[in-house]
């Protein structure tokens, strides 16, 4: 079927252990039966938070009043770690989408939001987002442009703040161009995987869409070593981020091991909800530029097409004295700032809040000059 690809970005599941015994197992991706509770609960710190150290960030936000819409296989509210954090979302042939057969929408809600329990595995970026799950794959974990650009369209609606999109197709269709604008518009940042696995052939991997579209915050996966992902010529990579990771189980309080552009894209969606919920008076757009002013640059500073202008830095997206324009690096300050932290209103409150403070002032600041002028001795100019 032209334009619609198998769902991509997960690794594929090595024979999984005895429980308890070893390392996570990959997340199955093979169709048929659902994805059930993984024998592992890890207990290390993956190497993804160790260089993203969400924990320098969490005394300024852990992200609440934000929320992340994951467009992909759904989202288990069955989830220990995600307990409380799922809304109902939507399937886009009609029902609910906080049940999930496939397990890769759990897992990357985790990675962006996973609560933080005693003996539970890591905690996700943004511990105090909300999770709005959007269910685009069909009975055989496909998807197809019409139905994507659906998706967009009703996490638009919703009210998201952020739309992580972990996959994609390679027709670039009117419907879903607009459906991405259309979220843009409302201010809406969009985060996308592109396609980092081969062609039909074999060959270089196609461009993805929505990630090809300008208006996308494009993300591929960077390893260990630094290296890239493969990606198309003309994929357009805008940002890179650790493409592996622990996503939690649809059931059960285990963990399965997941890689790929996919979760590099989580990971940047994650941290966009930490901005969004410190700075919320910026727009989708400033975010943006903060997520990719503050990147670490490509070793030796040359041009890399598989991690644009980056790799991901949290701390500095979040923390930066960064200025709204294009300009030189963003300066971040000596020392992070341990400021408490308590749930609070969303960000929709906050900016509302912020322009009726900023009414009030100028309210103030008129009512004082009028005063002063009638309060001013009379001299020869006015009479």
């Amino acid at each position: 079927m032209a334009g619609v690809l198998v769902t991509v970005g997960v690794l594929v599941a090595p024979p999984v252990p005895a429980a308890g015994a070893g390392e996570p197992p990959s997340l199955p991706t093979t169709a048929g039966g659902c994805v059930g509770p993984s024998p592992v609960t890890a207990r290390e710190t993956p190497w993804a938070l160790r260089l993203l150290a969400p924990q320098t960030i969490w005394p300024l936000t852990r992200g609440a009043g934000v929320l992340v819409a994951v467009v992909d296989s759904g989202v288990s509210a069955a989830a220990p770690a995600l307990a409380g954090a799922v809304r109902p979302g939507v399937d886009v042939t009609g029902g609910r989408a906080d049940s999930d057969c496939a397990g890769r929408g759990t897992a990357l809600a985790g990675i962006v939001a996973a609560r933080p329990a005693s003996g539970e595995g890591p905690t996700g970026l943004a511990p105090e987002a909300g999770i709005l799950p959007v269910r685009i794959t069909d009975a055989n974990r496909r998807i197809s442009p019409a139905r994507l650009a659906t998706g967009i369209r009703r996490a638009t609606t919703a009210g998201a703040d952020v739309i992580l999109v972990a996959t994609g197709v390679t027709t670039a269709t009117p419907d879903l161009a607009a459906a991405v604008q259309a979220a843009v518009d409302r201010d809406i940042l969009v985060v996308a995987a592109v396609t980092d696995r081969g062609g039909d052939n074999g060959g270089d991997p196609p461009v993805g869409y929505p990630a090809g579209f300008a208006a996308v915050l494009a993300v591929n996966a960077v390893g260990v070593d630094g290296g890239s992902g493969p990606v198309a010529a003309g994929a357009g990579t805008d940002l890179a981020a650790p493409g592996a990771g622990l996503g939690v189980a649809p059931r059960g309080s285990g963990h399965y091991t997941v890689g790929g552009a996919a979760v590099a894209a989580a990971y940047v969606a994650g941290v966009a909800a930490l901005v969004r919920s410190y700075h919320p008076e910026l727009s989708q757009a400033e975010v943006r530029a903060r997520l990719e002013r503050t990147a670490i640059p490509p070793p030796g500073g040359g041009p890399d097409p598989g991690v644009g202008g980056g790799t991901l830095d949290a701390y500095a997206a979040v923390a930066a004295l960064a200025p709204r324009q294009a300009g030189p690096p963003v300066p971040v300050p000596a020392e992070r700032v341990d400021v408490p932290t308590v749930p609070g209103p969303s960000r929709s409150a906050r900016v509302a809040g912020l322009t009726t403070v900023g009414a009030l002032v100028t309210t103030l600041l008129v009512a004082a000059a009028a005063r002063s002028r009638r309060t001013r001795p009379a001299g020869n100019g006015d009479r």
